[in-house]
């Protein structure tokens, strides 16, 4: 997330060589890392130690897939509050540069992009995107390294940091490099924690025994559990598979993009303590499949996840109104409006298609907030699916 852009330089020569208080530091930095396998907050401890040595700024382990290059998962630091989702659900990661240069590093090699050269500048190598947010972030240079390679993913470890700092010196990048092979056996070591919490019988067993479609999702964004309900659902629609690489996803591009989006959205939104909730609608032929997702924090951050709840109709089924008015407390026009959410419909689409002013549509959707206590749409659509479908 860095939005950086160049040809990176050569490694640093072998010249570079650390103190003995360096050396100590270097030290300290790796038992912190080791102590996150143990540690209730996942790699934050790190994180802050990372930052506080190399006066990073910001920075994080992503997971980043190849064709088209997205956001898969991530843990971050130093992003300012929603950057994340934001980040997840724009165009950019296809646009980025420095996911781009640090996932097609050699494993374990970190580089930066200005390498210790104060006569150069970072915001000559940026697109104009790019050149807005590191102006706005005051960022100075990024550094990176590709931890390693799995299947369809690849893990980058990156850190910006900002321009009164100085670009990254080269023993800095010594430092980094010597910190790289820990780096990557504890990232190894944390996968192998979320990979084992998803081979829990005890959640198949509980999945199994309800009826209603469910899915669970670990932290690298693949399925732990999926109940026989949800795997029939997903065997008969047209739209959704299970790849073999354990991640839901669709013959359709543009909806495999929109899944893979809001999975990971809601994965940092775990991470991050926050309980969002999110819908998709998936239309089949005559069929529509809303998937309610919602974050799953847990006191260990590696059994962080989400869950997707699946719910399958007719796209002509028509709401109860009446029931509506009742349970949502609300008036025969705001049920109506209520209506056309559950269908995935937003307010200009309900405008048009009832022949109100998109005002009128947005101060019902508005109303319907606040008479049952929802802060954001999202909410409010979902509980309208579960309680409809």
């Amino acid at each position: 997330m860095a939005l950086v852009s160049t040809d990176l330089h050569e490694s640093a020569p072998e010249e570079a060589t650390l103190t003995s208080q360096q050396f100590q530091a270097y030290n300290k930095l790796v038992g912190i890392l080791y102590a996150c396998l143990h540690d209730s907050r996942g790699f934050q401890p790190f994180f802050d130690a990372f930052q506080s040595h190399f006066k990073a700024l910001q920075g994080g382990i992503l997971g980043v897939s190849d064709n088209p290059q997205r956001l898969v998962y991530g843990w971050t630091f130093g992003y300012p509050e929603g950057f994340e989702q934001w980040y997840i659900n724009s165009d950019l990661p296809e646009r980025d540069e420095a996911l781009t240069r640090f996932r097609h590093l050699p494993p374990r090699q970190f580089d930066s992009f200005l390498r210790g050269d104060e006569s150069q500048t970072i915001l000559d190598m940026l697109n104009p995107e790019s050149r807005a947010w590191a102006e706005a972030v005051g960022m100075g240079d990024s550094a990176g390294m590709l931890v390693t390679r799995q299947a369809d993913t690849n893990v980058v470890f990156m850190a910006n940091r900002h321009k009164d700092f100085g670009p990254y010196s080269e023993l800095e990048i010594l430092q980094m490099n010597l910190l790289a092979p820990h780096i990557e056996n504890a990232i190894t070591l944390h996968f192998k924690l979320y990979q084992s919490s998803s081979d829990n019988e005890s959640l198949a067993m509980a999945l199994d025994h309800v009826n209603k479609p469910m899915i669970v999702f670990n932290a690298l964004a693949t399925i732990a559990q999926a109940n026989q309900a949800a795997r029939t659902l997903i065997d008969n629609s047209q739209s959704l598979h299970i790849g073999s690489n354990q991640r839901l996803t669709s013959s359709d591009d543009r909806l495999s993009r929109q899944l893979a989006d809001a999975i990971t959205t809601n994965l940092v939104n775990a991470n991050q303590g926050r309980a969002d909730t999110h819908t998709l609608f998936v239309e089949n032929r005559d069929e529509r499949i809303a998937i309610c997702l919602t974050p799953l924090q847990s006191e260990r951050a590696e059994h962080n996840g989400l869950l997707a709840e699946l719910f399958n109709y007719r796209i002509d089924m028509t709401p109860d109104l009446g029931k509506l008015q009742s349970l949502f407390l609300c008036t025969p026009a705001e049920a109506a409006i209520a209506a056309e959410l559950v269908h995935g419909l937003g307010a200009a689409e309900i405008a048009d298609k009832n022949g109100i002013s998109v005002h009128t549509a947005r101060q019902h959707i508005k109303n319907l907030l606040s008479k049952n206590g929802y802060r954001k749409q999202t909410e409010l659509v979902a509980m309208l699916v579960k309680t409809l479908s």
